[in-house]
């Protein structure tokens, strides 16, 4: 890095103003956005989301298993657009087919893939002894 170069990286003072919050939640957005409207995965993950809710709201969840629900939810959703970032890197870096991109991209999914059944499970963990009490009451 040249002298310049340091002397920017420096002099950038960090933005604690009300604007500067602005512009996080901006850029915030603007990756939320991007993911949903371009990315497969989101329509995946809307629905999965979308179910978890219902059912929840169906068998009254208690309100530390509707925090777990809820983090699940968020962590997967966090995987997802890490791993959207990873892919867009990649592609930048290397249009052409890589090796060492596609060890990259593939980790990445399997971050998020990971963490999908990991959330699998805890949601399991969490609706199924309600489910089976549920079904059997309308017994």
């Amino acid at each position: 890095m040249s002298t310049e170069q340091k002397n920017t990286v420096k002099n950038v003072k960090k933005d604690f103003s009300l604007r500067g919050l602005y512009k996080i939640l901006t850029y915030t957005m603007s990756g939320l956005i991007y993911f949903f409207k371009n990315e497969r995965s989101a329509i995946i993950y809307i629905v999965a989301a979308a179910l978890c809710v219902v059912t929840g709201v169906v068998l009254e969840l208690a309100f530390m298993e509707w925090v777990i629900i809820v983090f699940v939810l968020l962590t997967i959703l966090s995987a997802e657009l890490i791993n959207t970032s990873i892919e867009a890197i990649c592609d930048l870096v290397s249009p052409e087919y890589n090796p060492l991109v596609k060890i990259a991209k593939d980790c990445g999914s399997a971050a998020t893939g990971v963490l999908t059944a990991f959330g699998f499970v805890i949601v399991t963990i969490i609706y199924l002894p309600r489910i089976i009490y549920f079904v059997q009451s309308l017994l």
